[in-house]
This record gives C-alpha cells, structure tokens and sequence, in this order.
C-alpha cells in the first residue's frame, strides 16, 4: 500500500514560511479527504485519475508531494514551456518528440519529422518502465495530442492498451485556460473530436478515468468573494453577483500613487505598454541585467526576460520561490527596486518586511535518465537559466498570472475573449477588498463553455468515494496477477521467431527442427495454455490487497506458480539462444535478428519478473517494481547486443576494404558457378562447403536451372525421393506442409530443389 502522506495522526505543521505566503496550509491538507483519496488511487490503483478544483484549491502542492512521496515511476508533462520549468518536469512534445500538427487519429501527424519514434536508447527504457504519466495544465493540451502520446506508448509498450497500460494522473481547471485549435485545425480534427478538450481523446475514453474536483478554497478566505468566483467559474452569474463585483469598479482609480497594485491585462501589448511607460517616467539611471544559459535550455521556455531593465523606483514581482534557507520571497510578492548593484538588486517589499538583497538565481531545465545504480526514473538538469528572478510589474497578462496569489490588484477584463480568462484574473486576489476593477465587467466577458459545463456536471455525478476506491484497488491487484500469468504477448513474439527460423535456418540446419518444435509446444501447451488457467484460477474476480495478507497459503500458491513457469522458461530460453548460424542473405539476417530480439526481450522480462516474484509475496507495489527492473535489465542486455552486433559489421567492413578490390562479376554469376561445380560432378553439399554459402541456397541456385530446363530432374533427384516429393506437393500448398509431412523421408534440399525448380514454376 503507497504512503498516506495525509495522515491525521501528525501533527499540523504548515508550509515554510516564503510558501505559506503564497499557498495553503499543508496540516488543512491533512483533513482533505478528496486529496487523501487522490492520492490513494494514485499509489494503490491502475485507474486514470482527473484532478481538478478551484483556484488555490491545492492541486499544485499535490503534486509536489506526490513527487516526493510516490512509489511509483513516473515522469511529469506539461504543455508549455514555462509550465513544464513551474512543474519541475518536461514539455509533452519534448518528451514524446511529437510534430506541432494536428495528430489524425489512425493516419498520424500532417507535418512529417524526422525525429519522431527516433528515440534515444535511454527514452525507450524510461517509456517501457514507466508506471505513472502526470500532465499538469491538462486544460491547455488538446484530445489529438493525448491520442497521439498514446500511439508512442502502445508502439513501446503493450500494444494491445491504452497508453501501453501506463496510469494517467491529469492536473488543471477546465474553467481556466482552454485549448489553442487555428479554424484550419479545427475543420481538421472535427471528424474525430466534438471539442478541444482533453477529455474527447479517443484513447482516454477507452481506458476510462475518475474525475475529484477539490473544493476546499485555500487562497480566499471571505465566504462573499468565494460565492462571487464560485459563480464567475461556473457561468452562473446573477444580476447581484454582478452587481456586487461590479462594486468594486472604481472610476478615476490610478494604482501609479499606490506601488503595491498590479494591473492584470488580456493581452501581452497592454500590459508591456504600461511596464516599460512606467520604467521610463522614472528619472533615474537604469541598469540591465542579461541572462545567462548553459546547456539545452530552449529559448522558449525561458522563465525570465533574457534582458531584464531596471530603475530604481520600478516596480517589480518575484516570480521564484527562494530556495534559500531564510525563504525571503515567494512567487508573486511584489515590491519596488531600492538599490541597483552589479550583479544584485535590493527589493522593499511591499508587505514592509525588510528589504531584500536578490541575485542571480537558477531555473533548471530536466530531462529524464534511469539511474544505474537504483535503476529509478531520476530528473536531471539538461540545462540551466540565470537570471534575476523579477519582472517588471505595474502590469501583468492575465495568462503570465496563473498560480499567483495578489493582495492588491487592478484587473482589466472587460475584454476577456476566452473561456474561464475573468476567472482567472478574479481569482488572482485573496479578497474583494484588494480588487479594483479597472473597468466594468459585462456579463459578455463571463465566458464558459457548454460542453465543459456538461462534462464537469457529468463528472460530479460518478465522483468516486471509499466504496470505488476498494473496488479499484481489488481491480489492480486482479490486474497486475492477470498480467503476471499471461503468456499471451510472449507466445506471439515466440511463434514470429519460430517462423522465421523455419524459413531461413531449419532448411539448411535440420537439426534445429526437433528442439524448435519441443519449445513451441512448450510454449503453447505448458506456458500459455496453464498460463490462462492460472489466471481464472487466482485472477478471474477482483481481490484485494487485505484478502492477499489474510491468505498466505493463496501467496505460497502463486509462488509455486512463478517457479513452476521459471522451469518451462528456462527451456525455452535455451532453445531461442542455440541458433548460431551464418546466412548468407542480408535480408534473411534481418528477418531474424529482428524477431530473435523481439522474443529474447520478452523473455528476459517475463523470466526476471517471475524470479523476483517467486521470493517475495505478492503485491502490486512489488510486481510493478519486479517488471519495472526486469524490463530496464532486459533493455539494457538489448543495447549491449545491438553494440556488439555494430562493432561486429564495422570490423566485417574494415576487413573487406583492406582486401584488394575484385573484378565485377556479371548477373547471374554465382548461380552458374554452382550449374557448373555439379556439372563437375560436385555434390549439392559439397558445392555448398566449398563455396561457404548455404546449402538452401545452393538448391535454389541449382533449383531455376531445373525450371529453365538446362538441368534434368533425373540427373540430380533419386527415383523414390522425387516420387515422395512430387506426391506431398500434390497433397498441401507451401513449402512448410510438404516438408512436415516428409520428416525423414528425404532430404531437406531435395525439397528445396524441387520446390524452387518444380513447383514454384508450375504455379507461375
């Protein structure tokens, strides 16, 4: 069971001091019931989880515990730039290196590129180990971009489910910022999706999600102005409501007289009009400041003006949480510019706390990496932003204002032009009083979308309560013994390989047939068929973690299980590992190799997965941890052979272009050398051993000499063989059949021959 990090029987303890500024009180958290049962589903289900609520209902220091407390492997998306820096994680394209254009569902990205599914070897073990997937501002990040995350997972994981089986955790407020879709997206995507919203995504419906809208309000305190947001987010504005927001326009109202107000604005242009408007009345030198930036750190995502200018006088927002150990400012405190030094500034607050001394701070930009040593997903710094954490701040854009927290603001929203934009800018303020409306707010600039307001109604209606909860987790433990048992996946990748070397291997090396078919049954019979029985044996009704700890026997039993399964394993690994022949086709190589390490990696997953698990007892934190390791192992093992196979063909080729250059030998050259080393009265095998190629190569060779006619079948097949041959090939319609029913009867290039001479011709 995951860490219940809400637990009442600690005692309150609250944010530092800088957070407790700006955020909730973490002991209120503790009593949160819809956040304890986040984070429940979270840690001890496999269920999608929407998180949503109000502003500063807490959802951003929910994910900052989660990220401290999980179990689970997980990495952490955002949309945008600055989003992904705010949440400490990654943006979406970035990650899954996605185009910018509209993603069709069963066609794919319009825009080609050619970094897509080009990923690193490091990438595709994080993807394949991955347990949990977080996107934070979920409101911003459209249904074609979820379907095509999809589309990633299912090619590197488990092909057969949503998101290759990864949980989803889905942070933000559809009342807040919607979606960007151009007209011509739009048009696009319309057969597909009947909105721009996260929820329409084809694979999210399919695996199905519970939304918990938090509704404890942390940052507004005044039962009166949460009522007046509480309205404004939902579209439900009375003419009192609007009345009584509308009481605090103030006509002739200039915050310039009073530093501690900050303007909120709809568009970018306003508010950068009354910053730098505001900087260049001061008469007083100014001072710049560049940023500095090392490593990969894209222009994009920059959290700061590059060049910052100041004035003393200016007013300016932290827009950094101070790291330090005094916490002397929060994200969003304002203050104005006391003091300008070379590579400092000193701000006086305006909370008239003592003024502070700020330098250069650093922003990191992370990236994902598997530590090699505890084999966990670990963010690094791929990059690193310095500068001054200020920005200019008589103005700020209602966007740039999400996740702040005012005191005193002006907000211009008379001209809001999308959905939740006024919420948002209302809900900047901790009460009524410190708002100022710089213009009136017309019932025109409340704007919701029905189609949120239908699925959030819905929403409501199917919140999940305890009962749920024990319901999901009895499911993922019924899950996670499923997928322990289920051979299914392995025995496809098996038979691929089977096939392969029927084709190419077993022809010239019959050797190989007896053991091949042995592993197959093996397969089929005692892996996956008792494979199945095991799992409507022990997994076929929901059961609970408590019913696994009240039955040890039931734990002993699926033990047993794992071990019996090793034994079988263990044989069929063997068997795959003995093919150790030389081909001489390229094309055939590939063939095998490719499906040799398609099965091998599954096999050393399943194996691995199945040998930890026969010395623990079983829980879901402990396969999803036993199959995260086998399967970062396996990944490994695989990086190492494909290396080792490089080094191997640049050594082939080096050797071969040390050797002198050999004349050209014209088409068909090779065939005739092997018509004429039998004409020589050379057998089939001994061409073969002479010349170093296969012997099934050497019957087909000989094989279009016989469909030509310039080789009589008489003088290469024995009476009775070619009898038999002729008699299989009348009875079955491949290769394959003739050469199963012929077991042992003839040769295996006397079937080639006939079969490459005789009866492909007759098709043709």
């Amino acid at each position: 069971m995951g860490r219940n990090y809400y637990d009442t029987s600690h005692d309150y303890d609250y944010l530092d001091s800088a957070s407790s500024m700006a955020a909730e009180p973490e002991g209120a958290y503790r009593l949160n019931r819809d956040l304890n049962l986040a984070h429940r589903i979270i840690e001890e289900t496999g269920t999608n989880l929407f998180l949503t609520g109000k502003a500063g209902t807490g959802k951003t220091t929910f994910l900052r515990r989660l990220r401290q407390t999980s179990d689970k492997r997980m990495v952490i998306l955002a949309p945008t730039g600055v989003a992904a820096i705010n949440a400490e994680g990654v943006t979406i394209h970035s990650f899954f290196q996605l185009a910018f254009s509209p993603f069709i569902p069963g066609k794919g990205f319009l825009e080609k590129d050619s970094r897509r599914y080009s990923f690193s070897k490091e990438k595709r073990r994080i993807i394949a180990s991955l347990d949990l997937l977080v996107i934070d501002e979920i409101s911003m990040v459209r249904p074609d971009t979820l379907d095509a995350i999809d589309d990633v997972l299912r090619r590197y994981r488990n092909p057969s489910l949503p998101f290759g089986g990864v949980q989803l955790l889905l942070i933000g407020d559809l009342r807040q910022l919607a979606p960007v879709m151009k007209e011509n997206e739009r048009e696009l995507l319309s057969p597909y999706y009947k909105s721009e919203y996260f929820f329409e995504s084809i694979a999210l419906r399919q695996s199905g999600f519970v939304t918990i809208e938090l509704s404890t309000v942390y940052r507004q305190s005044d039962p009166e102005f949460i009522n007046i947001l509480n309205a404004v987010r939902d579209g439900n504005v009375t003419p009192r409501i609007l009345d009584l927001l509308n009481s605090r326009y103030i006509p002739g109202f200039n915050p310039d007289n009073n530093e501690s107000f900050i303007r909120l604005t709809t568009h970018n242009r306003m508010a950068d009009e009354i910053n730098y408007r505001r900087l260049d009345e001061i008469e007083s030198p100014s001072a710049s400041y560049q940023a500095v930036v090392k490593g990969n750190f894209p222009e994009s995502s920059f959290p700061a003006d590059f060049t910052l200018r100041l004035k003393i006088g200016a007013q300016v927002m932290f827009i950094k949480n101070d790291s330090g150990s005094d916490r002397a400012y929060y994200n969003g405190l304002l203050g104005v510019i006391t003091g300008l030094n070379e590579d400092s500034v000193v701000v006086k607050p305006e909370d008239g706390r003592p003024p502070i001394t700020v330098g250069f701070t650093e922003w990191e930009n992370t990236k994902y990496v598997i530590n090699e040593d505890t084999k966990e997903i670990t963010p690094v710094t791929d990059g690193s932003f310095f500068q001054l954490p200020l920005r200019l701040a008589w103005a700020i854009t209602i966007h740039k204002s999400q996740g702040l927290t005012f005191d005193k603001a002006v907000i211009d929203a008379g001209y809001s032009f999308a959905p939740g934009q006024t919420y948002v800018a209302l809900s900047r303020c901790r009460s009524l009083e410190g708002l100022v409306l710089g213009q009136r707010i017309p019932i025109t600039a409340v704007i919701t979308d029905h189609k949120v307001n239908s699925f959030i109604e819905s929403s409501a209606r199917q919140k999940p309560d305890i009962d749920a909860l024990d319901n999901m987790r009895a499911e993922y433990t019924r899950h996670s013994l499923s997928e322990l048992f289920d051979f299914r996946s392995l025995k496809v990748a098996f038979d691929d390989y089977h096939r392969a070397v029927s084709e190419y291997v077993i022809p010239l090396y019959p050797e190989y047939y007896a053991p091949f078919h042995q592993a197959s049954e093996i397969m089929t019979r005692k892996l996956d068929q008792v494979g199945s029985k095991f799992i409507v044996l022990y997994a076929s009704n929901p059961i609970s973690p408590e019913q696994l700890e009240r039955h040890p026997d039931f734990i002993d039993k699926v033990k047993n299980g794992c071990n019996y399964f090793l034994e079988l394993l263990e044989e069929v690994i063997d068997v795959t590992d003995s093919v150790t022949v030389n081909l001489d086709n390229s094309a055939y190589v590939n063939r095998l190799t490719n499906a040799y390490e398609a099965v091998k990696f599954q096999l050393k997953v399943k194996f691995d997965t199945l040998k930890q698990m026969a010395n623990l007892p079983f829980s879901t934190g402990a396969y999803i941890k036993a199959k995260a390791s086998a399967v970062i192992e396996a990944s490994a093992n695989r990086e190492l052979r494909k290396k080792a196979e490089k080094k191997k063909l640049k050594e082939t080729k080096e050797k071969a272009r040390a050797k002198e250059p050999k004349e050209k030998k014209p088409r068909g050259y090779s065939k005739r050398k092997s018509f004429e080393m039998f004409r020589e009265g050379k057998s089939l095998p001994e061409i073969a051993s002479e010349r170093a190629l296969a012997l099934s190569t050497i019957a087909s060779h000989l094989g279009e000499f016989i469909a030509s006619g310039e080789l009589n079948p008489a003088n290469i097949f024995d009476p009775e063989s070619f009898k038999a041959i002729e008699g299989a090939f009348s009875r079955v319609s491949s290769y394959k059949e003739a050469k199963e029913s012929l077991e042992g009867k003839v040769k295996d290039y006397e079937i080639s021959l006939y079969y490459h001479g005789i009866f492909l011709p007759q098709k043709e």
